[in-house]
């Protein structure tokens, strides 16, 4: 019989138990697609002193020559890139890392915003793989003409999708400031800016019983990098969005501070970052928030959002147990790999099993599309 199970918005779990983040390793992705295990060469460390603000910074300079490296022959939600991460940080350790979930911050950012935002605005089109006693989650890429600035340069949304990068460029230099030199510093504003150098931390974390490896892109070092050690309290969140003039702006920035929040919140990341630009797109003024302090903002500021964080938590919670619950995950045979299709529909999460005759399931528990080879060679040397 074919699984299949679904999870209403309105669910919610009386846990709000969380586990403290952790970062186990980090690799960097070049912008020709490579991942660099344990490296943290595509690390930013953050620098934009308040004098840089009356320079009047563009950010929509260099739009004509930005390099858009999430293309279609790239697939940009690959999970081989932590699975590598993971398999050398397990070679290290002699044995399996135990957690019930593998997957992206940004999936489980979409999962806990389902039961909150527009379909439009949060699709959830995933595929999960259940590998070892382990639930593996992907993202199935999004049309790249339909996405960021590749169909129209001169439109509001690529204007927009550009600025941040270019705000993160702004604020960022690519080693500490003693080692940068001063000519550098002043090319800064004409740097050509790309999206494919990234670096991700892995940290393991999880709500209630439900323990969770996450692989999260980091904007920045804030302060200074511990060479030996967790680096989560000195990381920092960068974002861009436009001028809060009027009432209406305000509430729309105190959504898009609730799914920063959830950004940060997930891994541990306790700065968030603001460069906030006016109609012309020229960068204004910059804030700094904590992310403890954001469910206060709101409790105080939106009636309609008072119990928005503590929502989410729960919400976090039910849909990790109805995961869990849903699919069997037998440990003891780490030969059969099964395939379910997770979606967003009609007000509820929807967890369908993945039968041999479609035409997707080869390609994921057979081949390479979730799980690389060498990671299921790795757990099955293991098992032995």
């Amino acid at each position: 019989m074919v699984l299949s199970s679904n999870l209403f918005i309105q669910k919610r779990s009386a846990t709000t138990a969380l586990k403290q983040p952790k970062e186990l390793g980090h690799y960097s992705r070049t912008q020709d697609n490579e991942f660099l295990v344990n490296d943290d060469s595509r690390l930013a460390y953050y620098y934009l002193p308040d004098t840089d603000l009356d320079k009047r910074l563009d950010l929509l300079s260099g739009i004509k020559k930005f390099k858009e490296c999430n293309t279609e022959e790239v697939d940009s939600t690959t999970l081989h890139g932590l699975l590598s991460t993971l398999e050398e940080y397990e070679r290290r350790k002699g044995k399996k890392t135990k957690v019930d979930i593998i997957t992206f911050r940004g999936i489980i950012r979409k999962l806990i915003s389902s039961a909150f935002d527009t379909p439009q605005f949060n699709l959830v089109n995933f595929r999960v793989v259940c590998f070892d006693g382990q639930l593996f989650i992907k993202e199935i890429k999004a049309d790249v003409s339909e996405t960021g600035i590749n169909s129209n340069r001169e439109s509001l949304q690529a204007k927009a999708y550009y600025s941040g990068y270019k705000f993160e460029a702004l604020a960022t230099l690519s080693q500490p400031l003693p080692l940068v030199p001063r000519t550098t510093l002043e090319k800064r504003p004409k740097k050509i800016i790309n999206n494919g150098d990234q670096f991700i931390s892995m940290v393991r974390t999880g709500i209630g019983k439900c323990k969770i490896l996450i692989g999260a892109e980091v904007d920045c070092i804030f302060d200074f990098k511990e060479d030996a050690g967790d680096n989560l309290k000195h990381y920092a969140e960068l974002k861009s969005t436009t001028m809060v003039n009027t009432i209406a702006d305000s509430h729309k920035f105190e959504r898009k501070l609730f799914r920063t929040w959830l950004q940060c919140f997930l891994v541990g990341i306790n700065r968030i970052i603001y460069g906030f630009r006016d109609d012309n797109f020229m960068l204004r003024t910059v804030e700094e928030f904590t992310t403890s302090e954001i469910p206060v903002v709101l409790k105080n500021n939106n009636p309609q959002m008072q119990t928005a964080c503590v929502d989410a938590i729960k919400w976090y919670g039910a849909f990790t147990e109805w995961l869990l619950a849903s699919i069997p995950r037998p440990e003891d045979d780490i030969d059969t790999i099964k395939a379910y299709k997770l979606i967003f529909e009609n007000n509820h999460l929807k967890l369908t099993e993945i039968e041999p005759e479609d035409e997707e399931y080869k390609g994921l528990v057979e081949g390479e599309e979730v799980i690389s080879n060498s990671f299921k060679e790795w757990r099955r040397s293991l098992g032995k």
